[in-house]
Order: C-alpha cells, then structure tokens, then sequence
C-alpha cells in the first residue's frame, strides 16, 4: 500500500522536469504554451541526410513553428507534434504563445518560423497580425461553418499580413472566396461534427516544414 505514494511521487517528478517523450529530446512549460524541441541526430556520414540513429546531438539553430490553437475545441496536438517531431521542427504550442521567445532559444533558428493557426477568428487574426513578428509561412486551418463559434466572424484572408506564404486547410463550405497571391488553398472532407481529418493537420506540417526548408 506504501508503494502508492511513492509511485505517485515519482510520476509527478518526471512530469516536472520536462523529460524527453518519444521524438522530443526535452518539453518545458514556457509562457503562454509549450515548447518541444526535436530530438536530432549526427548524419550518418558526412554531407548525408540520413541520421545515425546512435549519435544525438544537440538540436540548434532548427526550424521552428508557432502552433496557436482555439480558445475553445480540439487543436489536435497528438497528429501536429507527431509530424513536427518527424521533421525536426521546434514547436511553441497554446493558446497564447509567444512567439518572441523562439527568437531567444539556441534550438531554434530565428529566421525560419513559421506559423500554424487552428480555426481562428476575425478578431484573433486582427490582433495576431498586429503582434506577430512579419514573415515567415502561414497554414491556417478552416473547420466547417457550423463548427464555428455563435457569433464569430469567420476570418479573412484579408486578415493576413502581405508578403508570406499561406497555406489554407479548409472544408468546401469554410473555403476562402479569395486567396492572396501565391496562397494554396488544400480542401478536405469534414467528418459528421464538421471537423477536419487528421490528414490535414499533419498536411499542413509537411507544407510548413517544405516552406521552412527543412532537410
């Protein structure tokens, strides 16, 4: 029966420390969010892209995404950080993260962050777009209308600073009627409650880390 408390004790320490998870070389509760930097490895020889699976080294200087979920609803983190840890992102994920701290951290390299919004609002993308850092590739993933909140003004392209990349998940029905220069526009199926599938948050991992240029 003693062994309870202390099993509970030993749980609790390694959820404090930010210990590493599978694909992550460590976690840690940082304003705003969490922040997961990648586990990554030696090449396997030299100028190779294949990794030495039994040679980590320190993740520095890598690519990096913001991932800012809902106020309220699924972000799907489970698919997202998945496929970020494939590629060797960094990511920054909550609801309010802040962005800025990226551009402190050795593990991540300022000038390749991107972004990655689920389901945002008019007023959130008028407010994000007065506080983000400019540049850098969006993915903006679009739920159906009727998932949306009571009230909420579905957001606008128009909403978006000029002069990025866009990526925009979307169901047939939430689907911009206007796309900004250069933007891709990848439609998909909503299930009966008028989510998006998981393919299209791991979709739009893939498209950042291509724009993002990961190797």
């Amino acid at each position: 029966m003693k062994a309870l408390p202390a099993a509970t004790a030993l749980l609790a320490a390694l959820l404090a420390c930010g210990c590493a998870s599978p694909g992550w070389e460590k976690t840690e509760s940082v304003p705003g969010g969490k922040l997961y930097v990648p586990k990554v490895y030696a090449p396997l020889l030299p100028g190779s892209i294949y990794p030495d699976k039994k040679t980590p080294v320190p993740a520095k200087g890598r690519p990096a995404i913001v991932v800012v979920c809902p106020a309220k609803g699924d972000c799907r983190e489970k698919e997202i950080l998945e496929r970020a840890a494939q590629r060797g992102l960094v990511v920054l994920v909550g609801r309010e993260p802040k962005s800025d701290l990226l551009r402190t951290r050795a593990e991540a390299d300022a000038e390749r962050i991107g972004w990655l919004l689920v389901s945002p609002t008019g007023d959130f993308l008028r407010g994000w777009r007065e506080q983000s850092a400019a540049g850098g590739p969006i993915a903006v993933l679009l739920p159906a209308k009727r998932t949306s909140a009571a009230g909420a003004e579905p957001p606008k392209p128009s909403a978006l600073s000029p002069f990025r990349k866009f990526l925009f998940a979307a169901s047939p029905d939430s689907a911009p009627s206007t796309l900004p220069g250069g933007a891709v526009l990848k439609l998909y199926s909503p299930d009966g409650k008028g989510l998006l599938p998981d393919e299209a948050y791991r979709d739009a991992v893939e498209w950042l880390a291509g724009a993002l240029e990961v190797h």
